[in-house]
């Protein structure tokens, strides 16, 4: 099962990155232009990269109420979650990549280091009503070997 839902994120991720492929060498180096341009007046981060942000940073303090608050109903435990924050070092997690549908999302972690492993973290998101709630969690394999 847990095999499955891996191929289904990672396919989902490969879906939203094909979308993304068409970009021409002009409209590249006009996007470069307009982020130089844009960067003095970044706009906030999306609500799906604060969504994990915020995850994350509950886990690794401790408060695995509001991580659980932040997922879709009955999707963790605080048992888990304490044993991930356990077996991981997620101070100094970083949103990577992120990729966002209408109603689907997909949030990538950097490397996050543990005593055996290092290990990227894929976060499936679903829009709930006004809101973007944290479907599933996936432990990838490390791009930085």
């Amino acid at each position: 099962m847990r095999e499955i839902r891996l191929f289904v994120s990672v396919l989902f991720l490969l879906i939203l990155t094909v979308s993304f492929i068409g970009f021409s060498k002009t409209e590249d180096e006009e996007q470069e232009t307009s982020t130089v341009a844009a960067q003095a007046t970044a706009p906030a981060e999306h609500e799906v990269v604060s969504t994990v942000r915020e995850f994350l940073k509950a886990i690794e303090g401790g408060d695995y109420d509001r991580a659980i608050e932040l997922g879709t109903p009955n999707e963790f435990k605080r048992e888990g979650l304490v044993k991930t924050n356990e077996a991981f070092d997620f101070n100094n997690a970083e949103i990577t990549e992120a990729y966002v549908g209408n109603e689907n999302a997909a949030v990538l972690t950097n490397s996050i280091p543990a005593p055996t492993a290092t290990m990227q973290f894929g976060h499936s998101l679903v829009k709930s009503g006004d809101r973007w709630l944290i479907r599933d969690v996936d432990m990838l394999p490390n791009n930085d070997s």
